[in-house]
């Protein structure tokens, strides 16, 4: 059920501003990173940023594949961090991503038998627990038919208030207002229990109070885009080092998310095979070429493997369309779309082709400066790799009050 998102111990504080500390951590395939975000009166802001690079084996398909090797990871990280923050901190938000997590959109209309009552935070709890109770049986379902499991356990990972309106009024706070007719929209994130087991298990093993998980495509989504882009609606592409994680974004609201398993790894994954190198030595040739510094080989290679993950996106996004035009924008980030071919394969004829864009998208190559509502002083995230962790220490500044509603996120 909905509950408050009030930490079950007491927050850490700055000692030099009083102010509390939260940790947002993005547990990556390629790396780990830990922002430490201070939650001051004028705004949060980073004070420290740790990152720890992960075994090979330690992650698969954007999730975790064992779970010891990622806490040893995320220790490190967050010890570099404090070091560098100068506090420790207990409180942490997780994003969470990879091929089995699945975002979805749900409009729910209620009538209040009692229009003249004030609404109060008990009665949005209920309606809101419906709505959710509604969705888990239908992506349970569809999970099950996917994966060809005749049992199989998901569960709620976190759940956002987009819209509300009350009798056609839009709200953005609805508590206390009277009215009879509600309208709300609620986005919703899902995953298997092996998959959110496995991150309660390494916060728990780190000595963590657990806050909430974000889908790491909703964090960049609902923090990074312009407002043009939320009014007329975007695609948002985070290629990561193990999936590609897409967010839909329609009418002022998230839609819908979706993950494909193929990231920058199954780039070097390539190169590896095809020029008989370890995969730590094509890391590093692939890592050359995107500065430049490749060869012919190494671009064949790639552009090879660049039409199998277009037509793998192509694939997700046939799943997100649902026959009316998908967005002609498209804000690309994360350390794999620096990769040479990747903004210009999102802007091929062959999008296009498909049937479900009415015209080119336009590409936008999202920054960490794009990022609303966090300040970052001393520049710690500075490359388009940092926008998703960026994006995560936002909804985990979110998460410090209890009464904000709309696009924030509030735990099962």
């Amino acid at each position: 059920m909905i509950r408050d998102l009030i930490g079950r111990i007491g927050p850490s504080f700055n000692k030099d501003s009083g102010a509390p500390v939260r940790i947002a951590l993005d547990i990556g395939t390629e790396y780990v990173k830990a922002v430490y975000v201070e939650l001051a009166d004028m705004g949060p802001r980073v004070l420290g940023v740790g990152r720890a690079r992960q075994d090979y084996a330690n992650m698969e398909g954007g999730a975790v594949a064992d779970i010891g090797g990622v806490t040893a990871c995320c220790r490190e990280a967050l010890e570099q961090g404090a070091v560098i923050a100068g506090v420790k901190a207990k409180d942490v938000v997780l994003g969470i991503a990879g091929q089995f997590v699945h975002g979805v959109s749900r409009t729910v209309e209620r009538q209040r038998p009692r229009a003249e009552k004030p609404l109060t935070i008990g009665e949005l709890r209920t309606h809101l627990q419906d709505a959710q109770k509604e969705a888990l049986d239908r992506v349970t379902k569809q999970m099950r038919e996917r994966l060809g499991y005749q049992r199989l356990e998901v569960e709620l990972v976190n759940a956002s208030l987009v819209s509300m309106t009350i009798d056609g009024y839009p709200v953005n706070n609805p508590i206390d207002f009277p009215g009879r007719n509600l309208e709300f929209s609620i986005f919703m994130t899902f995953a298997p229990l092996v998959h959110a087991g496995a991150m309660r298990t390494i916060a728990s093993r780190l000595g963590l109070n657990l806050v909430g998980m974000i889908a790491e495509p909703y964090a960049v989504a609902a923090s990074a885009l312009t407002d043009e882009a939320c009014e007329f609606g975007a695609l948002v592409i985070d290629v990561g080092g193990g999936s590609t994680d897409i967010a839909l974004v329609q009418h002022r609201g998230i839609v819908a998310t979706k993950m494909v398993p193929m990231g920058g790894r199954a780039f070097t994954k390539g190169i590896a095979a095809r020029l008989h190198k370890t995969l730590k030595e094509a890391e590093q040739l692939k890592l050359d070429y995107a500065d430049g510094l490749g060869d012919t080989g190494i671009g064949e290679v790639i552009e090879a493997d660049l039409g199998i993950w277009l037509d793998a996106v192509l694939i997700a996004l046939r799943d997100l369309y649902t026959g009316t035009p998908l967005p002609p924008r498209i804000a690309l980030c994360g350390g794999g779309s620096s990769l040479p071919g990747i903004a210009e394969a999102l802007s091929s004829g062959k999008l296009v082709g498909s049937g479900m864009f009415s015209q080119t998208p336009e590409i936008t190559l999202l920054q960490p400066e794009h990022v609303n509502g966090v300040s970052d002083p001393k520049e710690f995230l500075r490359r388009r790799q940092d926008v998703t962790p960026k994006s995560i220490a936002y909804q985990a500044a979110v998460l410090q009050s209890t009464h904000h509603f709309l696009g924030g996120t509030l735990r099962a």
